[in-house]
Formats: structure tokens, C-alpha cells, sequence
């Protein structure tokens, strides 16, 4: 493992580490914001830190040293397509991130947080159509543990109304668009250096969700500045906005420049892991030994997917 994987390698811990928590910040902030409100003031306040760090980055050119490949803080779009790159933003943060809104709104953040778990386990199956990695027995079988886990807490929690069945559709949503999203940032990595691919991904989603926050405020526009007042919300979205969305996509497009899919994915562990602890310990949420188990099958099947690769 040369020193370039190995800092790939950290750099999606990091990045995962910081997404671990952000199921908890989301939750928080929704409670004074509606979900299209709570992500306009996400991911405007994002592109607007991204876009400084990108006129810095254009200004000293590509003069930082490189160690081979696309400096990842490059910045130079003009006279370059943007259509991948449109489309990365379409996929990651939009249909994500309404996905997974909605989705922590109708369950809660632990069983959002386990869901995503699945990501490793779709991005074994992407590889397989997409890549023509075909996953083994053995890995087809901890992907059904895991599935079965799923399944597992999903009952238990929506009889104790927790969990409501749209709500586990949307982040069924989420799941399978990070998925894409790792492919398709693997594929343009080769073109387009990680500040590149995050700065377009957030402008997208700016634009998308303050579209959409306009339209769902039409009638009362004071609903958007109202969450304003909200102290508890302005540090949820300062968290969600510069560590979630500007630090962490940035080293995850990074790691995709020098991982496979397959590996940059499976550091999604860590998030399960990291948001069922930000879940039960500071929210309160319910966690049974009904839910101890399933979520034991869930990470269980995932590590054993990725330890068979």
C-alpha cells in the first residue's frame, strides 16, 4: 500500500467519521426547519465556503506539488464539460439528501443510520452490472444477514411507531443513489479533481433545494427565515454545512480518485456505527435487544461482505 492509498484511506474514515454524526444534526435541525428549508440554508452556506476555497485555489493555479494524477484541489471548469459533473449533483446531494431528510423524519436516526449501512452491500451489486465484479457465494449470503437484520428492525420499531414504512422506502431511495454516486465520482475522478466534483455537487444542490424551499414557502415566507431564530438549528446547520458537506465530501471525492468503489464504500461501516451511538446517547432513541441483534446482523453481514472481497 503506497503512501497515496493510505492517505485515501484516512481521508475516508475522516469523511465517514464526520457523516456518522450527521444523522443527529439532521434530526435536530428538522425539528425547527422543514426538510426543503433545512437543506437550501445546508448547502447555499456550503457552496458559498466552497466557493471561496475555489477562488483561492484558482488563483494559485496548479502550482501545489503533485504526487501523479489530478491535484485534489485543482480548480480550472472553463471550457470544460459540466454535464458529469451536473449529474454527479443530481444524484449526491439531491436525490440523497430529499431521500434521506424524509426518510430520518419518518423514522429516526438510528434505523436511518443502518439502512445506509446497505450502501456496501449495493455497491457489491453495482460493481457487478457496472464493472462486471462479480460478488461470491459467500458474500451474497452476509448481504442476506444483513438484509434479514433490516427487516428485523424494521418491524420491531414500526410496532412500537417509531418507523413509518415511507419513511423506510426513502432511505431504501438513499441507499441506492450513493451507490451511484460512488461510481459515477470513481468515473470522473480521472477528469475532474475532488474540489471540482464538490463545488458543482454543491452549487447543484443549492440551487435545487432553494428552488424547492421557495416553492414549498410560497404562501408563508417567513417560514424560511424563522428557523433563523433557532440557536439549536443555526449549530446543526454549521455542522451539517462546512464539517458535513465541505470537509467530508471533500475527502470522500478524494478517496474515490485512488480507491475502488467497493473500497471507498465499505468505510460506511463507520457511519452505522458512529450515528447509532449519536442516536441512543444523546437523543434518547429507543434500542432494544431486538434492535441490539438486528443491528448486530446488519454490521456483522456488511464487514463480512467487504472482509470476502
Amino acid at each position: 500500500m503506497n503512501r497515496q492509498e493510505k492517505l485515501a484511506m484516512l481521508g475516508a474514515l475522516c469523511g465517514n467519521s464526520i457523516f456518522g454524526f450527521s444523522f443527529m444534526f439532521s434530526r435536530m435541525a428538522l425539528q425547527a426547519a422543514p426538510p426543503s428549508v433545512m437543506l437550501m440554508y445546508r448547502f447555499l452556506l456550503a457552496a458559498a465556503v466552497l466557493l471561496l476555497v475555489a477562488a483561492i485555489a484558482a488563483r494559485r493555479g496548479d502550482r501545489t506539488a503533485r504526487s501523479g494524477g489530478i491535484h485534489w484541489l485543482r480548480f480550472s471548469l472553463r471550457g470544460r464539460p459540466l454535464l458529469p459533473l451536473v449529474a454527479l449533483g443530481v444524484v449526491q446531494p439531491v436525490i440523497y439528501f430529499l431521500c434521506e431528510s424524509y426518510g430520518i423524519r419518518m423514522t429516526n436516526a438510528t434505523f436511518a443510520g443502518v439502512i445506509i449501512a446497505l450502501v456496501p452491500i449495493a455497491a457489491l451489486a453495482a460493481g457487478a452490472l457496472a464493472l462486471q465484479e462479480i460478488p461470491k457465494r459467500a458474500q451474497v449470503f452476509w448481504s442476506l444477514v444483513s438484509i434479514a437484520g433490516v427487516v428485523l428492525m424494521t418491524l420491531q420499531q414500526s410496532a412500537e411507531g417509531a418507523i413509518r414504512p415511507l419513511g423506510a422506502l426513502l432511505l431504501v431511495g438513499a441507499v441506492l443513489s450513493g451507490v451511484t454516486y460512488n461510481v459515477l465520482s470513481r468515473k470522473t475522478s480521472a477528469q475532474y479533481s475532488a474540489l471540482e466534483r464538490t463545488v458543482v455537487m454543491m452549487l447543484v444542490a443549492a440551487v435545487a433545494f432553494t428552488a424547492m424551499a421557495l416553492i414549498e414557502c410560497r404562501d408563508d415566507l417567513s417560514m424560511l427565515l424563522a428557523p433563523l431564530h433557532s440557536a439549536r438549528f443555526i449549530a446543526a446547520l454549521l455542522y451539517l454545512s462546512v464539517l458535513s458537506s465541505v470537509v467530508a465530501f471533500l475527502l470522500i471525492n478524494n478517496a474515490s480518485s485512488t480507491l475502488p468503489v467497493a473500497r471507498t464504500a465499505a468505510f460506511c461501516n463507520l457511519t452505522t456505527a458512529i450515528s447509532m451511538f449519536a442516536g441512543v446517547v444523546f437523543l434518547g432513541e429507543p434500542f432494544g435487544a431486538a434492535s441490539l441483534a438486528a443491528s448486530a446482523m446488519i454490521i456483522l453481514g456488511v464487514w463480512q461482505v467487504q472482509k470476502r472481497a
